[in-house]
């Protein structure tokens, strides 16, 4: 009985942690489309567009622009709610990014809105 016990409780909390891991690499987003999950990866590319209506900003992930696996941007409205300027701070580190993933001419990305939806995992000019 002991042994059941033990054996469905190491069951339940396997089965807790994969449900609470929705961690995905930057490469896998194109089948995550409409869904809620964590993307991680490098961003290699960072660009803000201070002149464009919206002011963007894009942090592109794996490769420069235009060969970027997926696509992080943040509006100008919301780069108020950032202690730094993203581009500058996140080029060349590797993130994980919590949101829900969309297409934009056929290519993933995510909206971010709040710096509490990027988790920094390491600082690297060699992450590839």
């Amino acid at each position: 009985m002991k042994a059941l016990i033990t054996s469905l409780l190491i069951s339940f909390f396997i089965i807790q942690a994969t449900s609470a891991q929705n961690s995905i690499s930057d490469k896998d987003a194109i089948r995550y489309v409409n869904q809620q999950v964590t993307v991680c990866g490098p961003i290699a590319s960072t660009y803000f567009d201070s002149t464009s209506r919206r002011r963007p900003t894009f942090l592109n992930f794996r490769y420069p622009h235009p060969d970027e696996t997926f696509t992080a941007i943040i509006w100008g409205d919301d780069r108020k709610n950032f202690p730094y300027a993203p581009e500058v701070y996140l080029k060349n580190k590797q993130v994980c990014i919590n949101g829900k993933v969309i297409l934009f001419h056929d290519q993933p990305e995510m909206v971010i809105t709040q710096p509490e939806q990027i988790k920094i995992v390491q600082t690297s000019d060699s992450i590839r």
